[in-house]
Order: structure tokens, then C-alpha cells, then sequence
């Protein structure tokens, strides 16, 4: 029979380096599990005011409209307790000008067992038909 030898140019780094990737993906994944959905809601949140500043006409009761529907909106994505003050819709050019809706709000997160928040200013304006 004959010996088992070792080669001098393996030293095992290969499983060291691997275990710590593994750790270091598993932390990330638990960090996108929890920051994720905040993000996702405010892309949500965004593509529907920029459909309701273009969808209502260049008036007063245009704005009034776009207001009332940005208010639905922001209760259905489930945010209107994180607002910090009132969404605003503003307009200005007439046919061809641009509505702007603006809102702001905070959002709490936990992340690696500490209470960390994100502040998320949604800005859209669009021209007016």
C-alpha cells in the first residue's frame, strides 16, 4: 500500500472563503427581506402619481381631481399614516403645462435587530392634455 500524500499547494482556504460568502449572502438576503418592500412601495407610489398628474385636465378642479386621487392612492399603497404633512398637486401653463405631485413621508424599518428609518420625498410632474 501506499502512503496519502499531501499536496503542498492545497492549504483548505478554498471552504474558509466559501463558508464566509455563504454568511455574507445570508446577511444580505435578510437585509433585502427587510429594506425591500420599502423600496417597492415607493416605486408603486411613484408610478401612480405620475399617471394621476397627467390624467385630469389643466384647471383648478383638474388639481382638486388630482388631489382626491392621489389621496386614494397613497391609502391603498398603505402609507397614509407615514405622511409627513399633506401630498400637494400644482399645476401651471394651462394645456401643455406640467402638474406636479409631491408627497413625503418616513417609513420604519428593523434591520439586524436595531430600528433604523428611511425619509422618501415622491416628486412627479407631468404635462397636462
Amino acid at each position: 500500500m501506499t502512503a496519502i500524500q499531501s499536496r503542498s499547494r492545497e492549504r483548505g482556504e478554498g471552504q474558509v472563503g466559501s463558508i464566509v460568502m455563504l454568511i455574507v449572502m445570508i446577511l444580505l438576503a435578510l437585509a433585502a427581506k427587510e429594506i425591500g418592500p420599502l423600496y417597492w412601495d415607493n416605486y408603486q407610489l411613484e408610478d401612480r402619481l405620475t399617471t394621476i398628474a397627467g390624467s385630469f385636465p389643466p384647471n383648478k378642479e383638474g388639481d382638486t381631481r388630482a388631489l382626491a386621487a392621489t389621496k386614494v392612492a397613497v391609502a391603498e399603497a398603505g402609507i397614509t399614516q407615514f405622511l409627513d404633512g399633506e401630498c400637494t398637486v400644482t399645476s401651471s401653463g394651462g394645456i401643455g403645462g406640467l402638474r406636479t405631485v409631491t408627497c413625503a413621508y418616513t417609513r420604519e424599518y428593523r434591520l439586524f435587530g436595531s430600528r433604523k428609518s428611511k425619509s422618501f420625498e415622491v416628486s412627479v410632474s407631468r404635462p397636462m392634455f
